[in-house]
């Protein structure tokens, strides 16, 4: 992350955040368990949805969806899909862009919603999902 991006989410609190919707398929045959992550392909997308609610607050829903499926025949293995919320608190908000405003929640929920998906994919999924940490500037209100 970027000492911009750092900067500009050190003086944002968040109210609350919690798991919005969480939904998790598990499709791979517990008998077939014979294949290594090379037969598997993996898509996954994250995306953001800012709303403000007065003249300091403001949320973001970080979604997050990924679908696995065999290469080969292009049988599904498992699907998840979170909703993550988080509710912030900013002095001074009209001083900064909805674009700015859904950087800072990104950034400061992020964290949570890797830590998720990640504990997601390594106890109930067949191979486990490591996220990086996504170009916050590429993320628009």
């Amino acid at each position: 992350m970027s000492i911009k991006l750092q900067k500009l989410s050190s003086d944002t609190t968040i109210i609350k955040n919690y798991i919005k919707d969480l939904s998790f398929e598990n499709l791979c045959d517990v008998n077939n368990q014979d294949f290594t992550e090379n037969d598997l392909k993996i898509s996954d997308n994250i995306s953001a949805i800012f709303q403000t609610y007065n003249d300091n607050n403001f949320s973001v829903l970080l979604k997050y969806s990924c679908d696995c499926f065999f290469i080969k025949d292009k049988k599904r293995v498992f699907i998840l899909e979170i909703d993550y919320f988080g509710l912030f608190k900013k002095n001074n908000m009209s001083n900064y862009s909805n674009d700015n405003l859904v950087k800072i929640g990104c950034i400061l929920i992020f964290p949570t919603l890797k830590s998720i998906v990640e504990y997601m994919s390594n106890h109930g999924a067949p191979i486990k999902i490591t996220l990086t940490e996504p170009d916050f500037n590429s993320i628009k209100a």
